[in-house]
């Protein structure tokens, strides 16, 4: 419930809990939903490490396998299909699942209009420097999603880099982010 009323509501949100317990199911619940209230929206995209796309695959087929998958990556799909907008696909998928590697390899990924972008393991976005980090940002979408299984193991400039993702602009810039936390540090040590 409380994915889906972020969702409707245009706010992001944020799964951060430790390793198995249950982060995957509430999303595939959550889209379940979103089919069952939205059958004719668009797709939502999931961005994995690629070493997670077989998991995500299983764990669909066995707890939502009435959701239509299109994997977006070369393990899973001829290339050709991958270079330009595969039209068809996506049409026919409510998730579509890609790498954060494949984000900085597509050009489509960023001129498509998701639903929901989610990603897994998101703590793959806290430099928000790096190239990746980058290429989710540009992602378009009417609600965002990070799932993370590293909360604690975080610095507040990696959160800040998380939160400015599902919720862009919410805590400023990286700058001035950065300056308010020095400065409640600060007051802290007076």
């Amino acid at each position: 419930d409380w994915l889906w009323f972020c969702t409707q509501t245009g706010l992001g949100a944020c799964l951060a809990d430790d390793m198995g317990l249950g982060k995957t199911i509430q999303l595939l619940a959550a889209l379940l939903r979103k089919q069952q209230h939205s059958p004719k929206s668009a797709p939502a995209l999931l961005v994995v490490p690629a070493s997670l796309i077989g998991n995500w695959q299983r764990e669909a087929e066995k707890f939502a396998p009435s959701l239509r998958l299109f994997v977006a990556h070369p393990s899973e799909c001829p290339k050709a299909i991958l270079q330009s907008p595969p039209t068809e696909q996506l049409a026919n998928a409510d998730l579509v699942i890609t790498t954060y590697g494949m984000l900085n390899r597509l050009d489509w990924p960023a001129e498509f209009d998701w639903s929901w972008v989610v990603l897994d393991e998101a703590q793959a976005i806290k430099n928000h420097a790096t190239r990746q980090s980058k290429a989710v940002r540009a992602l378009k979408a009417q609600a965002r999603i990070a799932l993370t299984g590293t909360p604690i193991e975080n610095t507040l400039g990696d959160l800040w880099s998380l939160f400015d993702f599902i919720n862009p602009g919410l805590l400023g810039s990286s700058g001035q982010f950065g300056k308010f936390t020095k400065d409640l540090s600060k007051s802290a040590n007076d």
